[in-house]
Protein backbone atom coordinates (compact mmCIF):
# COMPACT_ATOMS: atom_id res chain seq x y z
CA UNK A 1 0.00 0.00 0.00
CA UNK A 2 2.84 2.34 0.89
CA UNK A 3 4.53 1.58 -2.45
CA UNK A 4 1.30 2.39 -4.30
CA UNK A 5 1.10 5.77 -2.64
CA UNK A 6 4.72 6.46 -3.55
CA UNK A 7 4.01 5.58 -7.17
CA UNK A 8 0.97 7.85 -7.24
CA UNK A 9 2.90 10.78 -5.77
CA UNK A 10 5.74 10.22 -8.22
CA UNK A 11 3.30 10.23 -11.15
CA UNK A 12 1.69 13.46 -9.94
CA UNK A 13 5.13 15.07 -9.58
CA UNK A 14 6.09 14.07 -13.10
CA UNK A 15 2.83 15.50 -14.49
CA UNK A 16 3.36 18.77 -12.63
CA UNK A 17 6.94 18.94 -13.88
CA UNK A 18 5.85 18.38 -17.46
CA UNK A 19 3.13 21.06 -17.17
CA UNK A 20 5.62 23.51 -15.64
CA UNK A 21 8.13 22.78 -18.40
CA UNK A 22 5.47 23.40 -21.05
CA UNK A 23 4.62 26.74 -19.45
CA UNK A 24 8.29 27.76 -19.39
CA UNK A 25 8.68 26.80 -23.04
CA UNK A 26 5.63 28.85 -23.98
CA UNK A 27 6.94 31.87 -22.02
CA UNK A 28 10.41 31.55 -23.53
CA UNK A 29 9.08 31.21 -27.07
CA UNK A 30 9.05 34.51 -28.99
CA UNK A 31 5.61 36.02 -29.25
CA UNK A 32 4.18 36.18 -32.73
CA UNK A 33 2.43 39.42 -33.54
CA UNK A 34 -1.15 39.09 -34.52
CA UNK A 35 -1.72 39.48 -38.19
CA UNK A 36 -3.34 42.75 -39.20
CA UNK A 37 -6.63 41.72 -40.80
CA UNK A 38 -7.62 45.26 -41.77
CA UNK A 39 -7.99 45.82 -45.50
CA UNK A 40 -6.74 48.85 -47.47
CA UNK A 41 -10.11 50.53 -47.42
CA UNK A 42 -12.36 52.55 -45.15
CA UNK A 43 -15.11 51.78 -42.68
CA UNK A 44 -17.70 54.29 -41.59
CA UNK A 45 -17.94 55.03 -37.85
CA UNK A 46 -21.43 56.34 -37.25
CA UNK A 47 -24.74 55.13 -36.00
CA UNK A 48 -28.31 55.97 -36.91
CA UNK A 49 -29.51 59.08 -35.04
CA UNK A 50 -32.25 58.79 -32.42
CA UNK A 51 -35.27 61.07 -32.63
CA UNK A 52 -38.03 62.45 -30.46
CA UNK A 53 -40.74 65.06 -30.99
CA UNK A 54 -43.14 67.14 -28.96
CA UNK A 55 -45.63 69.47 -30.56
CA UNK A 56 -44.08 71.27 -33.50
CA UNK A 57 -40.42 70.57 -32.66
CA UNK A 58 -38.55 67.44 -33.69
CA UNK A 59 -35.12 66.55 -32.27
CA UNK A 60 -32.55 64.10 -33.66
CA UNK A 61 -29.28 63.26 -31.89
CA UNK A 62 -26.32 61.30 -33.24
CA UNK A 63 -25.63 58.84 -30.43
CA UNK A 64 -22.70 56.83 -31.87
CA UNK A 65 -19.67 58.93 -32.75
CA UNK A 66 -16.05 58.52 -33.84
CA UNK A 67 -13.62 59.68 -31.18
CA UNK A 68 -10.44 61.45 -32.35
CA UNK A 69 -7.19 60.92 -30.41
CA UNK A 70 -7.41 64.28 -28.62
CA UNK A 71 -9.24 67.57 -28.42
CA UNK A 72 -12.98 67.41 -29.03
CA UNK A 73 -15.45 65.47 -31.12
CA UNK A 74 -18.48 67.27 -32.63
CA UNK A 75 -21.86 65.94 -31.52
CA UNK A 76 -24.71 66.88 -33.86
CA UNK A 77 -28.20 67.77 -32.64
CA UNK A 78 -30.67 68.40 -35.46
CA UNK A 79 -33.68 70.60 -34.72
CA UNK A 80 -36.72 70.88 -37.00
CA UNK A 81 -39.36 73.45 -36.16
CA UNK A 82 -42.49 72.72 -38.19
CA UNK A 83 -44.54 75.46 -36.53
CA UNK A 84 -45.08 79.12 -37.37
CA UNK A 85 -43.40 80.58 -34.26
CA UNK A 86 -39.70 80.59 -33.35
CA UNK A 87 -38.47 78.27 -30.63
CA UNK A 88 -35.68 78.81 -28.08
CA UNK A 89 -33.91 75.53 -27.36
CA UNK A 90 -31.38 74.77 -24.61
CA UNK A 91 -29.04 71.83 -25.26
CA UNK A 92 -26.77 70.40 -22.59
CA UNK A 93 -24.29 67.53 -22.75
CA UNK A 94 -23.35 65.91 -19.46
CA UNK A 95 -20.57 63.39 -18.99
CA UNK A 96 -19.05 61.43 -16.17
CA UNK A 97 -16.42 63.44 -14.27
CA UNK A 98 -16.01 61.00 -11.39
CA UNK A 99 -17.57 57.68 -10.47
CA UNK A 100 -20.46 59.42 -8.73
CA UNK A 101 -20.56 62.90 -10.30
CA UNK A 102 -21.56 64.15 -13.73
CA UNK A 103 -20.75 67.58 -15.13
CA UNK A 104 -22.17 69.55 -18.03
CA UNK A 105 -19.27 69.65 -20.45
CA UNK A 106 -21.04 71.45 -23.29
CA UNK A 107 -24.02 73.79 -23.38
CA UNK A 108 -25.64 75.91 -26.09
CA UNK A 109 -28.82 77.96 -26.45
CA UNK A 110 -30.17 78.45 -29.98
CA UNK A 111 -33.27 79.86 -31.63
CA UNK A 112 -34.94 77.87 -34.39
CA UNK A 113 -37.04 79.95 -36.75
CA UNK A 114 -40.46 79.03 -38.11
CA UNK A 115 -40.36 76.01 -40.42
CA UNK A 116 -36.60 75.90 -40.10
CA UNK A 117 -34.27 72.93 -39.83
CA UNK A 118 -30.82 73.50 -38.33
CA UNK A 119 -27.86 71.44 -37.16
CA UNK A 120 -26.43 72.42 -33.79
CA UNK A 121 -22.90 71.23 -33.05
CA UNK A 122 -21.82 70.51 -29.50
CA UNK A 123 -18.02 70.11 -29.19
CA UNK A 124 -17.43 67.48 -26.50
CA UNK A 125 -13.99 66.85 -24.87
CA UNK A 126 -12.59 63.44 -25.82
CA UNK A 127 -12.26 62.58 -22.13
CA UNK A 128 -16.07 62.28 -22.15
CA UNK A 129 -16.40 58.89 -23.77
CA UNK A 130 -20.11 58.64 -22.99
CA UNK A 131 -22.84 60.73 -21.45
CA UNK A 132 -26.31 62.23 -21.82
CA UNK A 133 -27.84 64.88 -24.09
CA UNK A 134 -30.69 66.97 -22.68
CA UNK A 135 -32.85 69.12 -24.97
CA UNK A 136 -35.24 71.62 -23.37
CA UNK A 137 -37.65 74.17 -24.80
CA UNK A 138 -40.40 76.14 -22.97
CA UNK A 139 -43.59 74.13 -22.88
CA UNK A 140 -42.04 71.06 -24.51
CA UNK A 141 -40.51 67.93 -23.07
CA UNK A 142 -38.09 65.50 -24.73
CA UNK A 143 -36.52 62.31 -23.56
CA UNK A 144 -32.89 62.20 -22.50
CA UNK A 145 -30.56 60.85 -25.20
CA UNK A 146 -27.44 58.86 -24.40
CA UNK A 147 -24.31 58.91 -26.55
CA UNK A 148 -21.00 57.09 -26.67
CA UNK A 149 -17.80 57.67 -28.61
CA UNK A 150 -15.76 54.83 -30.09
CA UNK A 151 -12.13 54.82 -31.14
CA UNK A 152 -12.50 52.36 -34.02
CA UNK A 153 -9.85 49.94 -35.21
CA UNK A 154 -8.60 52.15 -38.06
CA UNK A 155 -6.97 55.55 -38.14
CA UNK A 156 -9.47 58.35 -37.64
CA UNK A 157 -10.40 60.49 -40.67
CA UNK A 158 -13.00 63.27 -40.72
CA UNK A 159 -14.51 63.80 -44.19
CA UNK A 160 -16.51 66.85 -45.24
CA UNK A 161 -18.58 65.48 -48.07
CA UNK A 162 -20.70 62.52 -49.02
CA UNK A 163 -19.54 58.93 -48.96
CA UNK A 164 -20.05 58.77 -52.72
CA UNK A 165 -17.75 61.76 -53.30
CA UNK A 166 -15.09 60.26 -51.03
CA UNK A 167 -15.22 56.86 -52.76
CA UNK A 168 -15.03 58.44 -56.22
CA UNK A 169 -12.18 60.73 -55.19
CA UNK A 170 -10.03 58.00 -53.64
CA UNK A 171 -11.23 54.72 -55.25
CA UNK A 172 -11.03 53.16 -51.79
CA UNK A 173 -13.54 50.38 -51.10
CA UNK A 174 -15.81 50.26 -48.08
CA UNK A 175 -14.92 47.25 -45.92
CA UNK A 176 -15.88 45.83 -42.55
CA UNK A 177 -12.40 46.25 -41.02
CA UNK A 178 -10.38 48.89 -42.84
CA UNK A 179 -7.24 50.91 -42.37
CA UNK A 180 -9.28 54.12 -42.14
CA UNK A 181 -12.12 54.86 -39.72
CA UNK A 182 -14.14 57.56 -41.47
CA UNK A 183 -16.85 59.91 -40.24
CA UNK A 184 -18.79 61.88 -42.87
CA UNK A 185 -20.17 65.39 -42.28
CA UNK A 186 -22.40 67.43 -44.53
CA UNK A 187 -20.32 70.36 -45.88
CA UNK A 188 -23.27 72.77 -45.74
CA UNK A 189 -23.97 72.06 -42.06
CA UNK A 190 -20.41 71.45 -40.84
CA UNK A 191 -19.16 73.05 -37.60
CA UNK A 192 -17.89 76.61 -37.69
CA UNK A 193 -15.54 76.38 -34.66
CA UNK A 194 -11.89 75.34 -34.86
CA UNK A 195 -12.35 73.25 -31.70
CA UNK A 196 -14.51 70.76 -33.63
CA UNK A 197 -11.59 69.95 -35.96
CA UNK A 198 -8.36 70.51 -34.04
CA UNK A 199 -8.14 67.04 -32.47
CA UNK A 200 -8.44 65.06 -35.71
CA UNK A 201 -5.12 63.86 -37.19
CA UNK A 202 -6.40 64.41 -40.75
CA UNK A 203 -9.40 66.02 -42.43
CA UNK A 204 -10.51 65.43 -46.02
CA UNK A 205 -12.69 67.74 -48.14
CA UNK A 206 -14.30 65.36 -50.61
CA UNK A 207 -16.53 67.74 -52.55
CA UNK A 208 -16.28 71.16 -54.15
CA UNK A 209 -14.21 73.46 -51.96
CA UNK A 210 -15.84 76.57 -53.42
CA UNK A 211 -19.26 75.35 -52.22
CA UNK A 212 -18.23 75.38 -48.56
CA UNK A 213 -19.62 78.21 -46.41
CA UNK A 214 -17.01 80.91 -45.75
CA UNK A 215 -16.89 80.36 -41.99
CA UNK A 216 -16.52 76.59 -42.43
CA UNK A 217 -13.58 77.09 -44.78
CA UNK A 218 -12.01 79.61 -42.36
CA UNK A 219 -12.10 76.95 -39.63
CA UNK A 220 -10.54 74.33 -41.96
CA UNK A 221 -7.80 76.72 -43.09
CA UNK A 222 -7.07 77.57 -39.45
CA UNK A 223 -6.94 73.83 -38.68
CA UNK A 224 -4.23 73.34 -41.31
CA UNK A 225 -2.29 76.46 -40.29
CA UNK A 226 -2.19 75.48 -36.61
CA UNK A 227 -0.78 71.99 -37.16
CA UNK A 228 -3.38 69.79 -38.87
CA UNK A 229 -3.24 67.79 -42.10
CA UNK A 230 -5.88 68.96 -44.61
CA UNK A 231 -6.49 66.97 -47.80
CA UNK A 232 -8.37 68.39 -50.79
CA UNK A 233 -9.58 65.71 -53.21
CA UNK A 234 -10.46 68.36 -55.79
CA UNK A 235 -8.23 71.44 -55.35
CA UNK A 236 -9.87 74.57 -56.78
CA UNK A 237 -8.20 76.81 -59.33
CA UNK A 238 -7.87 79.64 -56.82
CA UNK A 239 -6.16 77.42 -54.25
CA UNK A 240 -3.42 80.04 -53.79
CA UNK A 241 -5.99 82.59 -52.60
CA UNK A 242 -7.83 80.11 -50.39
CA UNK A 243 -4.62 78.80 -48.82
CA UNK A 244 -2.51 81.98 -48.50
CA UNK A 245 0.35 80.35 -46.54
CA UNK A 246 0.99 77.78 -49.28
CA UNK A 247 4.57 78.09 -50.49
CA UNK A 248 4.08 75.96 -53.60
CA UNK A 249 0.80 74.98 -55.24
CA UNK A 250 1.48 72.13 -57.73
CA UNK A 251 -0.54 69.02 -56.78
CA UNK A 252 1.33 66.06 -55.36
CA UNK A 253 2.75 65.13 -52.00
CA UNK A 254 2.11 66.75 -48.65
CA UNK A 255 3.15 70.40 -48.60
CA UNK A 256 3.96 72.56 -45.55
CA UNK A 257 1.34 75.08 -44.55
CA UNK A 258 2.06 77.30 -41.56
CA UNK A 259 2.56 74.85 -38.68
CA UNK A 260 0.58 72.14 -40.49
CA UNK A 261 0.36 70.42 -43.85
CA UNK A 262 -1.86 70.35 -46.91
CA UNK A 263 -2.26 67.64 -49.55
CA UNK A 264 -3.60 68.72 -52.95
CA UNK A 265 -4.63 65.48 -54.63
CA UNK A 266 -3.63 64.77 -58.21
CA UNK A 267 -5.70 61.74 -59.12
CA UNK A 268 -7.59 59.22 -57.04
CA UNK A 269 -4.80 56.65 -56.85
CA UNK A 270 -2.24 59.09 -55.50
CA UNK A 271 -4.68 60.44 -52.92
CA UNK A 272 -5.65 56.95 -51.73
CA UNK A 273 -2.04 55.88 -51.37
CA UNK A 274 -1.30 59.07 -49.46
CA UNK A 275 -4.15 58.51 -46.98
CA UNK A 276 -3.08 54.90 -46.40
CA UNK A 277 0.56 55.96 -46.02
CA UNK A 278 -0.47 58.53 -43.40
CA UNK A 279 -2.36 55.85 -41.49
CA UNK A 280 0.63 53.50 -41.58
CA UNK A 281 2.97 56.28 -40.45
CA UNK A 282 0.80 57.10 -37.44
CA UNK A 283 0.81 53.44 -36.38
CA UNK A 284 4.59 53.29 -36.43
CA UNK A 285 6.33 53.16 -33.06
CA UNK A 286 8.69 55.93 -34.15
CA UNK A 287 5.95 58.21 -35.46
CA UNK A 288 5.52 61.50 -33.57
CA UNK A 289 2.28 62.04 -31.73
CA UNK A 290 -0.32 63.85 -33.85
CA UNK A 291 -1.23 67.36 -32.85
CA UNK A 292 0.57 70.72 -32.64
CA UNK A 293 1.12 70.82 -28.86
CA UNK A 294 1.37 68.24 -26.10
CA UNK A 295 0.79 69.52 -22.56
CA UNK A 296 2.22 67.25 -19.90
CA UNK A 297 -0.29 65.24 -17.86
CA UNK A 298 -0.41 65.43 -14.07
CA UNK A 299 1.54 62.92 -11.98
CA UNK A 300 0.14 59.41 -12.23
CA UNK A 301 0.45 59.10 -8.44
CA UNK A 302 -0.08 61.73 -5.77
CA UNK A 303 3.10 63.19 -4.37
CA UNK A 304 5.29 62.41 -7.40
CA UNK A 305 7.55 65.36 -8.27
CA UNK A 306 7.57 64.54 -12.00
CA UNK A 307 4.58 64.74 -14.31
CA UNK A 308 3.04 61.77 -16.09
CA UNK A 309 5.53 61.88 -18.97
CA UNK A 310 8.57 62.36 -16.72
CA UNK A 311 8.78 66.09 -17.45
CA UNK A 312 9.18 68.77 -14.83
CA UNK A 313 6.38 71.34 -14.35
CA UNK A 314 6.70 74.53 -16.36
CA UNK A 315 5.84 76.43 -13.20
CA UNK A 316 8.25 75.76 -10.32
CA UNK A 317 7.14 75.43 -6.72
CA UNK A 318 3.72 73.94 -7.49
CA UNK A 319 4.19 70.80 -5.41
CA UNK A 320 2.51 70.82 -2.01
CA UNK A 321 5.00 71.51 0.84
CA UNK A 322 4.50 68.02 2.27
CA UNK A 323 7.56 68.21 4.54
CA UNK A 324 6.50 71.48 6.18
CA UNK A 325 2.92 70.31 6.58
CA UNK A 326 4.03 67.03 8.13
CA UNK A 327 6.22 69.00 10.55
CA UNK A 328 3.24 71.12 11.64
CA UNK A 329 1.07 68.02 12.03
CA UNK A 330 3.80 66.32 14.10
CA UNK A 331 4.05 69.32 16.39
CA UNK A 332 0.26 69.32 16.75
CA UNK A 333 0.22 65.62 17.68
CA UNK A 334 2.99 66.12 20.24
CA UNK A 335 1.19 69.12 21.71
CA UNK A 336 -2.21 67.45 22.14
CA UNK A 337 -0.76 64.01 22.99
CA UNK A 338 2.12 63.98 25.47
CA UNK A 339 1.75 67.72 26.01
CA UNK A 340 -1.96 67.38 26.75
CA UNK A 341 -1.35 64.54 29.20
CA UNK A 342 1.30 66.57 31.03
CA UNK A 343 -0.97 69.63 31.12
CA UNK A 344 -3.90 67.59 32.49
CA UNK A 345 -1.76 66.23 35.33
CA UNK A 346 -0.43 69.65 36.31
CA UNK A 347 -3.37 72.00 35.64
CA UNK A 348 -6.35 69.69 35.50
CA UNK A 349 -8.88 68.75 32.80
CA UNK A 350 -10.24 72.30 32.46
CA UNK A 351 -6.89 73.56 31.18
CA UNK A 352 -6.82 70.66 28.72
CA UNK A 353 -10.27 71.61 27.36
CA UNK A 354 -8.94 75.10 26.66
CA UNK A 355 -5.49 74.13 25.36
CA UNK A 356 -6.48 71.49 22.75
CA UNK A 357 -8.87 73.74 20.74
CA UNK A 358 -6.34 76.56 20.98
CA UNK A 359 -3.53 74.42 19.57
CA UNK A 360 -5.84 73.18 16.79
CA UNK A 361 -6.76 76.78 15.93
CA UNK A 362 -3.10 77.84 15.80
CA UNK A 363 -2.30 74.86 13.51
CA UNK A 364 -5.16 75.72 11.15
CA UNK A 365 -4.07 79.36 11.07
CA UNK A 366 -0.56 78.21 10.18
CA UNK A 367 -1.89 76.28 7.18
CA UNK A 368 -4.06 79.20 6.07
CA UNK A 369 -1.23 81.66 6.61
CA UNK A 370 1.08 79.61 4.42
CA UNK A 371 -1.49 79.58 1.62
CA UNK A 372 -2.17 83.31 1.85
CA UNK A 373 1.34 84.66 2.41
CA UNK A 374 3.34 82.25 0.23
CA UNK A 375 0.94 81.20 -2.54
CA UNK A 376 -1.58 84.05 -2.48
CA UNK A 377 -4.94 84.09 -4.26
CA UNK A 378 -3.72 85.00 -7.75
CA UNK A 379 -3.43 82.59 -10.66
CA UNK A 380 0.22 81.70 -11.23
CA UNK A 381 1.27 80.90 -14.79
CA UNK A 382 4.21 80.23 -17.10
CA UNK A 383 3.52 80.60 -20.83
CA UNK A 384 5.43 79.62 -23.97
CA UNK A 385 4.27 79.97 -27.55
CA UNK A 386 5.27 79.91 -31.19
CA UNK A 387 3.67 82.37 -33.63
CA UNK A 388 3.60 82.65 -37.39
CA UNK A 389 3.05 86.35 -38.17
CA UNK A 390 1.03 86.70 -41.39
CA UNK A 391 1.56 90.39 -42.08
CA UNK A 392 -0.07 90.34 -45.54
CA UNK A 393 -3.40 89.41 -43.92
CA UNK A 394 -2.80 91.10 -40.52
CA UNK A 395 -3.21 87.96 -38.45
CA UNK A 396 -1.23 85.62 -36.23
CA UNK A 397 -1.16 81.83 -36.16
CA UNK A 398 -0.22 80.83 -32.61
CA UNK A 399 0.42 77.55 -30.83
CA UNK A 400 1.25 77.74 -27.14
CA UNK A 401 1.43 75.85 -23.87
CA UNK A 402 1.03 77.09 -20.32
CA UNK A 403 1.36 75.76 -16.79
CA UNK A 404 -1.14 77.06 -14.21
CA UNK A 405 -1.60 76.88 -10.45
CA UNK A 406 -3.94 78.71 -8.08
CA UNK A 407 -5.46 78.46 -4.62
CA UNK A 408 -8.91 79.16 -6.09
CA UNK A 409 -10.46 78.12 -9.39
CA UNK A 410 -10.32 81.02 -11.91
CA UNK A 411 -13.37 82.74 -13.35
CA UNK A 412 -14.81 81.99 -16.79
CA UNK A 413 -13.13 83.39 -19.91
CA UNK A 414 -13.75 83.62 -23.65
CA UNK A 415 -12.06 81.56 -26.37
CA UNK A 416 -12.18 82.88 -29.96
CA UNK A 417 -14.04 80.99 -32.69
CA UNK A 418 -10.77 80.15 -34.43
CA UNK A 419 -9.14 79.05 -31.18
CA UNK A 420 -9.15 75.97 -28.98
CA UNK A 421 -7.86 74.66 -25.66
CA UNK A 422 -6.12 71.28 -25.67
CA UNK A 423 -5.56 69.18 -22.58
CA UNK A 424 -3.13 66.29 -22.26
CA UNK A 425 -4.66 63.13 -23.68
CA UNK A 426 -4.45 60.81 -20.68
CA UNK A 427 -7.07 58.67 -18.98
CA UNK A 428 -6.40 59.70 -15.39
CA UNK A 429 -7.52 63.27 -16.04
CA UNK A 430 -11.05 62.64 -14.85
CA UNK A 431 -12.41 66.19 -15.03
CA UNK A 432 -13.19 67.37 -18.57
CA UNK A 433 -13.47 70.99 -19.62
CA UNK A 434 -16.87 72.67 -19.20
CA UNK A 435 -17.93 75.30 -21.74
CA UNK A 436 -20.92 77.32 -22.98
CA UNK A 437 -21.00 77.62 -26.78
CA UNK A 438 -23.93 80.01 -27.13
CA UNK A 439 -21.73 82.98 -28.10
CA UNK A 440 -18.49 81.27 -28.90
CA UNK A 441 -16.62 79.13 -26.41
CA UNK A 442 -16.83 80.43 -22.84
CA UNK A 443 -14.94 78.21 -20.39
CA UNK A 444 -17.10 77.89 -17.28
CA UNK A 445 -15.25 75.15 -15.36
CA UNK A 446 -12.69 72.40 -15.48
CA UNK A 447 -9.84 74.69 -16.53
CA UNK A 448 -8.05 74.50 -13.20
CA UNK A 449 -9.00 72.90 -9.91
CA UNK A 450 -8.01 74.63 -6.69
CA UNK A 451 -4.48 73.87 -5.49
CA UNK A 452 -3.78 71.73 -8.56
CA UNK A 453 -1.09 72.23 -11.20
CA UNK A 454 -2.33 71.76 -14.75
CA UNK A 455 -1.07 72.45 -18.25
CA UNK A 456 -3.09 73.55 -21.28
CA UNK A 457 -2.22 73.84 -24.92
CA UNK A 458 -3.65 76.60 -27.09
CA UNK A 459 -4.08 77.08 -30.82
CA UNK A 460 -5.57 80.18 -32.39
CA UNK A 461 -5.71 82.27 -35.55
CA UNK A 462 -6.49 85.87 -34.64
CA UNK A 463 -6.29 89.33 -36.26
CA UNK A 464 -3.25 91.39 -35.28
CA UNK A 465 -1.50 94.61 -36.26
CA UNK A 466 1.85 93.49 -34.86
CA UNK A 467 4.88 94.12 -37.05
CA UNK A 468 8.65 94.53 -37.06
CA UNK A 469 9.82 97.51 -39.11
CA UNK A 470 13.32 97.85 -40.58
CA UNK A 471 14.96 100.60 -42.62
CA UNK A 472 18.47 100.89 -44.08
CA UNK A 473 20.41 103.98 -43.03
CA UNK A 474 23.94 104.44 -44.33
CA UNK A 475 24.91 100.80 -44.25
CA UNK A 476 23.12 100.22 -40.96
CA UNK A 477 19.76 98.60 -40.26
CA UNK A 478 17.36 100.42 -37.96
CA UNK A 479 14.73 98.25 -36.26
CA UNK A 480 11.35 99.40 -34.89
CA UNK A 481 9.64 97.05 -32.45
CA UNK A 482 5.85 97.12 -32.94
CA UNK A 483 5.29 93.48 -31.99
CA UNK A 484 3.32 94.30 -28.87
CA UNK A 485 5.86 92.89 -26.41
CA UNK A 486 9.50 93.44 -25.39
CA UNK A 487 11.97 92.03 -27.94
CA UNK A 488 14.69 89.96 -26.26
CA UNK A 489 16.74 88.72 -29.21
CA UNK A 490 16.40 87.57 -32.80
CA UNK A 491 17.71 87.51 -36.36
CA UNK A 492 16.64 89.02 -39.65
CA UNK A 493 17.78 88.61 -43.27
CA UNK A 494 17.86 91.93 -45.07
CA UNK A 495 19.91 93.30 -47.94
CA UNK A 496 21.38 89.89 -48.65
CA UNK A 497 22.96 89.57 -45.19
CA UNK A 498 22.24 88.39 -41.66
CA UNK A 499 21.56 90.81 -38.82
CA UNK A 500 21.20 90.26 -35.09
CA UNK A 501 18.25 92.13 -33.61
CA UNK A 502 18.84 94.27 -30.52
CA UNK A 503 16.89 93.96 -27.28
CA UNK A 504 14.07 96.52 -27.57
CA UNK A 505 11.10 97.51 -25.46
CA UNK A 506 7.71 97.74 -27.12
CA UNK A 507 7.65 100.80 -29.39
CA UNK A 508 11.42 101.38 -29.16
CA UNK A 509 13.97 101.62 -31.99
CA UNK A 510 17.55 100.42 -32.27
CA UNK A 511 20.31 99.33 -34.63
CA UNK A 512 20.80 95.72 -35.67
CA UNK A 513 24.27 94.16 -35.61
CA UNK A 514 25.58 92.70 -38.90
CA UNK A 515 26.79 89.10 -38.75
CA UNK A 516 29.73 87.63 -40.68
CA UNK A 517 29.10 86.43 -44.22
CA UNK A 518 30.01 82.91 -43.13
CA UNK A 519 26.97 82.76 -40.85
CA UNK A 520 24.87 79.74 -41.67
CA UNK A 521 21.11 79.34 -41.57
CA UNK A 522 21.31 77.36 -38.35
CA UNK A 523 22.26 80.49 -36.40
CA UNK A 524 18.60 80.66 -35.43
CA UNK A 525 18.99 77.39 -33.50
CA UNK A 526 20.31 79.54 -30.66
CA UNK A 527 16.72 80.67 -30.08
CA UNK A 528 15.44 77.16 -29.33
CA UNK A 529 13.75 76.90 -25.92
CA UNK A 530 14.69 74.50 -23.16
CA UNK A 531 14.22 70.75 -23.58
CA UNK A 532 11.06 70.67 -21.43
CA UNK A 533 9.37 73.30 -23.60
CA UNK A 534 10.77 71.74 -26.78
CA UNK A 535 9.14 68.39 -26.01
CA UNK A 536 5.77 70.04 -25.52
CA UNK A 537 5.97 72.14 -28.70
CA UNK A 538 8.17 69.85 -30.80
CA UNK A 539 5.77 69.58 -33.81
CA UNK A 540 5.58 73.33 -34.44
CA UNK A 541 9.17 74.06 -33.41
CA UNK A 542 10.39 71.66 -36.07
CA UNK A 543 8.41 73.52 -38.70
CA UNK A 544 9.68 76.87 -37.42
CA UNK A 545 13.37 75.98 -37.56
CA UNK A 546 13.45 73.63 -40.56
CA UNK A 547 12.49 76.33 -43.05
CA UNK A 548 15.51 78.64 -43.52
CA UNK A 549 14.98 82.39 -43.34
CA UNK A 550 14.70 84.04 -46.76
CA UNK A 551 15.15 87.68 -47.68
CA UNK A 552 12.90 89.82 -45.49
CA UNK A 553 12.19 87.09 -42.92
CA UNK A 554 12.88 87.40 -39.20
CA UNK A 555 12.78 85.12 -36.18
CA UNK A 556 12.62 86.74 -32.75
CA UNK A 557 12.02 85.87 -29.13
CA UNK A 558 9.66 88.03 -27.07
CA UNK A 559 8.79 88.05 -23.39
CA UNK A 560 5.60 88.80 -21.53
CA UNK A 561 2.07 87.40 -21.66
CA UNK A 562 2.28 86.50 -25.37
CA UNK A 563 -0.33 86.35 -28.12
CA UNK A 564 -2.33 83.39 -26.85
CA UNK A 565 -5.95 84.14 -25.96
CA UNK A 566 -5.29 83.08 -22.36
CA UNK A 567 -3.25 86.29 -22.04
CA UNK A 568 -6.57 87.99 -21.24
CA UNK A 569 -6.75 86.03 -17.95
CA UNK A 570 -5.22 88.02 -15.06
CA UNK A 571 -2.23 86.01 -13.84
CA UNK A 572 0.95 86.36 -11.86
CA UNK A 573 3.38 85.52 -14.67
CA UNK A 574 6.42 83.54 -13.63
CA UNK A 575 7.92 83.41 -17.13
CA UNK A 576 6.78 84.20 -20.65
CA UNK A 577 8.88 83.28 -23.69
CA UNK A 578 7.48 83.47 -27.20
CA UNK A 579 9.03 82.81 -30.61
CA UNK A 580 7.71 84.82 -33.57
CA UNK A 581 8.47 84.31 -37.24
CA UNK A 582 7.30 86.53 -40.08
CA UNK A 583 8.26 89.14 -42.64
CA UNK A 584 9.48 92.62 -41.78
CA UNK A 585 7.93 95.90 -42.82
CA UNK A 586 10.42 97.74 -44.96
CA UNK A 587 13.17 96.87 -47.44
Amino acid sequence: MREAWKGLLLALGLCAGVARAEEEIEEAAPSVAEEDTRLPGYMEISGAPESDSDGELRVSVATSLARPPRGYFPLEVELHNTGSTPRVVDIGVTATATEVRRVEVSRRTVEVGPRQKSSVWMPVPVLSRHGLVRVESPGLKFRVFSFYATDGSGQSVLVLGSEKAFAEGTHLPRVEEGKLAVRFLSPENAPRELAAYVGHPRIVVAGDVTALPADVWSALEAYAATGGLLTLLHPPRDVDQRLPLLTRSPPGDVQPYGFGQVRLCDGAEGCASGLLADAAALESDKAPRPGPVHPAPPPSRWGQPALGTGLSPLLPGVQAPVGRFLGLITLFVLAVGPGGLLLARRKGPVALLIAVPSVALVTCLAFVGWSVLVEGFSLHAARYSVTWLDRERDRTVTVGVGGYYANLEPESFQVPVLGALLSSDVDWEVRPLEADWTRGMVVTGGFLSARTYQEWGEVAVEPSRARLGVSAEGGQLRVRNALGAPLVEGYVRSGGGWWKLPALAEGAEGLATPLPASTRDDVTEQLRPTEDVDRRLSPVLGRLFQEPLTEGDFLARLEGAGWTFSAAIPVSLHEGSHLVRGRVDGP
